[in-house]
């Protein structure tokens, strides 16, 4: 299943009825399902659709959300994904069950 708008939405605790950064969220969504795809090789599809596939794009929508900004006065805030992002990343570009994409 592919995330939508309101399961990141939903995520990111951002009522329904607030709709100024929904365009940007959706933008945000398929970014994170290609990073996620480019850096694995791998597809969330067919009958093993994961939430582990779903939670790492979620995870990347909001780190990308929360850090907007050019600068930041926290080092690394910006630049790096989280560690349990990468763990994601990590585990479904390894693991069998996810089909090639």
């Amino acid at each position: 299943m592919a995330v939508t708008l309101a399961q990141a939405k939903n995520y990111l605790k951002i009522d329904n009825d607030i709709t100024d950064d929904d365009e940007l969220v959706t933008s945000l969504i398929s970014a994170a399902g290609d990073y996620v795809r480019r850096t694995t090789g791998k597809v969330n599809t067919g009958s093993n659709e994961s939430q582990l596939y779903d939670l790492c794009i979620k995870m990347l929508v909001a780190h990308w959300y929360e850090n907007r900004a050019a600068y930041s006065q926290k080092p690394g805030a910006i630049n790096v994904i989280p560690h349990t992002v990468t763990a994601l990343l990590t585990h479904i570009a390894q693991c069998s069950d996810y089909p090639e994409g």
